[in-house]
């Protein structure tokens, strides 16, 4: 696999992790050391903490979150050496809630740094800007940054 075909696979792991509640899958692509949070603001830095952002701050429904991370607009530049790399996408959510209607709830920019360890693509830095908000209230507990 081509190193922009590894980077590509990590963006899109993450949203199909996300969605199906696989939190500790989510958080594991970050590593001992990779960053999580907004643009200009904190991060949880590491497999951890992450977990713990998410865990404390995503509502699940039977273990889901109901929602699905729609990825696009990606651009994906690899460094020399091929073993790091940076990524910018658009990512738009939906989200249903039980009974509620379903609703595009954020819409922003993936801004994202990333390595190989140990022969696999993670994130060494996932921030993201959101530029979009619509109702949160069933999707999130608190925010998580």
């Amino acid at each position: 696999m081509n190193p922009r075909e590894g980077i590509e696979r990590l963006l899109y792991a993450y949203s199909d992790t996300i969605d199906r509640g696989d939190f500790e899958a989510t958080a594991a692509m970050f590593g001992d050391e990779g960053l999580y949070g907004l643009v200009g603001s904190g991060a949880a830095k590491g497999a951890v903490q992450i977990l713990a952002t998410l865990r404390g701050s995503v509502q699940v429904y039977d273990g889901v979150p109901r929602t699905r991370h729609i990825v696009t607009n990606v651009v994906i530049d690899v460094d020399d050496g091929a073993v790091t790399g940076r990524a910018r996408s658009y990512v738009q959510v939906v989200h249903q809630a039980p009974d509620g209607p379903l609703a595009p709830i954020v819409a922003g920019t993936y801004h994202d740094h990333v390595h190989v360890v140990d022969g696999v693509w993670q994130f060494a830095e996932r921030r993201m800007h959101i530029e979009l908000t619509g109702n949160l209230s069933t999707h999130l507990n608190t925010s998580p940054f």
